[in-house]
């Protein structure tokens, strides 16, 4: 873990920036456009920069992008997915010459520099302060007034059961099977469900993941998304392998036979949600008397 101390005249500026942020968020309204400029919705595209100070950007959205040419001095992104107060988890994924910093209390903690020894293509994951959480992106040096960072973000809400109870994300809960009604729930929300054989589990430290290489059969249903994705480049019915990431700690296996996969998009690459034998998935179809959606096998 990196701490940096931050100097006195940038927490001024900060702190400026987030009474200002804050006024804006309290004032702008949950629904609608009418107060707050629709480029700082989900996305915000900009360049330059006075090379001084901290320029503010606020994301309500659960998922953008913040594309910034030819960048100089900093930027303070604040993300707060515009939700119900829910604290949540975020993950990005960054290029470009910039260094970004998780914001905590007068500390930055390093998350992203370039050349730091971490693939480009990782997600890097942090947890929400309450329903906000502050990026401090500071151009590098060395750019000369070129180039473009690029930084994607996706927020996922921390789930609440029947009785209105937070339940908290842990690694047995995202690599335990999924139920009968869970399955029903994943296939109405996800990005992409397909038949398919598992040809190979390829092991990727440098990601913190497993990718799963599946042979598809059946593609059951996609959600057609506009990011630049690999995945996306093709349509799916005919491409034949596709990708899928599963966290390390699921620790998964080659298995035979044919699988349902359910995979959502997080920073335009897909991750596992559930992934049920066709047999398990066929007989849990039979056996739902509702579902969010029409269920395919």
């Amino acid at each position: 873990m990196v701490m940096l101390i931050m100097h006195p005249v940038i927490v001024l500026l900060m702190v400026l920036s987030f009474l200002y942020i804050a006024a804006e968020i309290d004032a702008a309204p949950m629904h609608g456009h009418a107060t707050v400029p629709a480029a700082d919705q989900c996305d915000w595209t900009e360049s330059g920069g006075s090379g001084r100070g901290v320029r503010p950007v606020y994301l309500r959205c659960t998922r953008g992008t913040v594309s910034w040419r030819y960048p100089r001095g900093a930027l303070r992104v604040v993300l707060s997915g515009g939700g119900d107060g829910r604290s949540f988890r975020g993950c990005i994924k960054v290029s470009g010459p910039a260094r970004v910093y998780l914001e905590g209390q007068g500390t930055l903690r390093l998350i992203y520099a370039p050349g730091d020894g971490k693939h480009e293509a990782l997600h890097r994951c942090f947890p929400s302060k309450k329903q906000l959480a502050a990026l401090y992106v500071e151009a590098d040096k060395p750019t000369h007034g070129r180039g473009t960072v690029k930084l994607r973000y996706d927020l996922e809400f921390e789930s609440v059961d029947e009785n209105g109870k937070i339940v908290r994300r842990d690694e047995e809960s995202e690599c335990r099977p999924c139920t009968k009604e869970e399955l029903a729930e994943t296939y109405c929300k996800s990005d992409l469900v397909a038949r398919g054989t598992v040809s190979a589990v390829a092991r990727r430290p440098d990601l913190d993941a497993a990718e799963l290489v599946l042979r598809v059969t059946k593609t059951l249903r996609r959600v057609e998304e506009t990011e630049d994705n690999e995945v996306d480049s093709g349509d799916l019915r005919l491409q034949r392998e596709v990708r899928v990431r599963v966290p390390t700690a699921c620790d998964a296996r080659h298995g035979q036979g044919e699988f349902v996969i359910m995979a959502k998009k997080r920073l335009g690459d897909l991750t596992l949600a559930c992934a049920p034998r066709l047999e398990a998935w066929a007989e849990a179809v039979q056996e739902l008397q509702s579902a969010p959606c029409l269920l395919r096998s």
